[in-house]
């Protein structure tokens, strides 16, 4: 019933990194899919207590037992307390929708206290329970937890924000996750490069949705935002909940300050759209693409896109915000694959990734379109050209697949109807679109 198709049968040995088991309340870096991606970069530590009178062994349950509204992909997590059992340490993992005591074990022989299941359903209480055994063959059961999944939005909350919390995540391409398929720069590597590494990020909201043309009329109305380079979509009510394209990295920039918030860094978009256990290559994990999970004119056909409904030809190909539940990120960000591409805070260096530090990264000092840093024969910067340039990031309902990917990163360079280095250096066209952070 759950566990991706690109994982190993359960059984395996399936820990990628584990670190501080305290911080898995809110974002660990316990790494916990199905699928060595990376070499360990913590081992576990554990001290040998006797087992007598002390807290709950396995507590802290990620979601927190009672919680609803979570997203269709959210990942299970818990603690266990330092010291309680001789290492290694094998975790079960019972679940079962609507059944207050689950039988059905998911998982087993995990090795670190984080799992991602398959997506969920919509609405439905789920229970689950987590079984840890050590090295003597002792075991310890936790209590049974609880949460309620999302139910799809009608009409979306435009003005919900998701919370991400602080913590570390995995930036950037891990060529050692099968699903991954080559990074960008085994492809095109005079332009992008993006080295996963561990990334720290602190307390951060964003918003759930795509930025829509109702809001950013509404920007428009109050005086603070310029009309995007084609109006159309934005003065019909029709369209109110179609992302708000045709629009700058300046503009989007303008809109969020209205509303006091700014642009999400491209390491905050990045975390909001992957989580914190492990490198998926889309939101909602490592199972590929289809019309439930993303717009996006690759992914249009097969027997469940009936029930979507058609995209009309003057939205160009966008749908409106909150139609795809099922490809939410953990955190409960929709579309954050697909439809259109999102303006993010910091300037473009593609080689950005071999130098940025670790903490809250906010982008490079230039910016700066081909990583051949430090070779005498390189290209100016932009700014040595009269402007910067920005990324996006997430894909569209056009482009290749691979801008679909968590960690692909693109910039702007296409002006309208997708011709390079026009409308410079506003590089406005109906595939990009933004959200906001806060």
């Amino acid at each position: 019933m759950f566990g991706s198709a690109a994982y190993p049968a359960a059984g395996q040995d399936v820990s990628l990194a584990e670190a501080d088991n305290a911080a898995l309340n809110g974002a660990s870096p316990a790494v916990e899919t199905n699928a060595i991606y990376l070499p360990l970069i913590l081992l576990p530590k554990y001290h040998y207590l006797p087992l007598l009178s002390q807290p709950p062994f396995l507590d802290e349950p990620q979601p927190a037992h009672g919680s609803s509204g979570r997203s269709l992909n959210a990942y299970l997590a818990w603690h266990i307390l330092s010291g309680a059992f001789r290492a290694p340490t094998y975790y079960t993992i019972y679940l079962e929708a609507n059944h207050p005591t689950p039988q059905v074990v998911i998982a087993k022989n995990l090795t670190s206290p984080s799992f991602d299941p398959e997506t969920f359903a919509e609405n439905t209480q789920y229970y689950w329970k987590v079984v840890a055994t050590d090295a003597d063959g002792r075991q310890v059961e936790s209590a049974t937890w609880a949460f309620r999944t999302e139910a799809a939005p009608n009409p979306p909350d435009l003005a919900a924000m998701v919370d991400v919390p602080g913590g570390p995540f995995f930036m950037g391409c891990d060529r050692t996750n099968p699903a991954e398929g080559p990074c960008s720069e085994d492809w095109s590597y005079n332009y992008l490069d993006e080295p996963v590494r561990v990334v720290q990020v602190d307390d951060f909201k964003i918003d759930k949705y795509e930025v829509t043309n109702q809001e950013y009329r509404a920007c428009v109305d109050a005086g603070a935002c310029d009309l995007p380079l084609d109006p159309t979509l934005i003065n019909k009510s029709e369209f109110d909940l179609y992302p708000a394209a045709f629009v700058s990295w300046w503009d989007a920039t303008a809109f969020c300050t209205w509303e006091g918030k700014q642009l999400p860094t491209e390491a905050e978009w990045e975390k909001a759209a992957r989580g914190p256990i492990d490198t998926r290559v889309y939101p909602w994990g490592n199972e590929e693409p289809d019309c439930l999970r993303v717009n996006s004119n690759h992914y249009r056909t097969g027997e469940n896109c009936r029930q979507l409904p058609a995209v009309l030809p003057e939205a160009r190909g966008a749908a409106p915000v909150g139609r795809y539940p099922r490809g939410a990120s953990p955190y409960g960000a929709y579309e954050m694959s697909g439809n259109v591409s999102e303006w993010v805070y910091d300037k473009y260096d593609a080689n950005y990734y071999n130098y940025a530090p670790n903490d809250n990264p906010q982008g490079p000092p230039y910016s700066r379109p081909t990583k051949a840093v430090g070779d005498p024969m390189q290209p100016l910067t932009y700014e040595e050209m009269g402007y910067p340039i920005f990324p996006h990031r997430g894909g569209t309902w056009g482009g290749y697949t691979v801008y679909l990917h968590v960690a692909h990163r693109h910039f702007g360079h296409q002006g309208p109807n997708w011709l390079p280095f026009t409308d410079v250096p506003f590089f406005r066209n109906n595939r990009k679109g933004f959200r906001c952070a806060q």
